[in-house]
């Protein structure tokens, strides 16, 4: 089954995808995007219920899209159950 990512570049919000996820190997993910994106931008990457930040390092044309390498900073885990707790927090 192909994993999917929320992809956002966070110089610009309004550049946000859903892509496939080609790979990941421990701080790096390879991604395949529609768009030619620009290396060292900030960005932000969503799968399943985990949020990571990091660096675009890599981008390279494939096929009809491009090969992107993320190099990952952050990651937060357990969203969905972080955000519950938030709510419950503050509410």
């Amino acid at each position: 089954m192909e994993t999917v990512a929320d992809f956002t570049d966070l110089d610009s919000p309004e550049v946000f995808e859903a892509c496939p996820v080609l790979g990941h190997d421990g701080h790096v993910m390879q991604l395949k995007l529609s768009k030619r994106v620009a290396i060292g931008i900030p960005v932000k990457v969503r799968t399943g219920d985990t949020m990571s930040l990091g660096e675009v390092s890599y981008c390279r044309v494939d096929g009809d899209g491009y090969v992107v390498w993320v190099e990952l900073i952050e990651a937060l885990h357990n969203v969905s159950e972080l955000s519950r707790l938030a709510r419950a927090l503050v509410g």
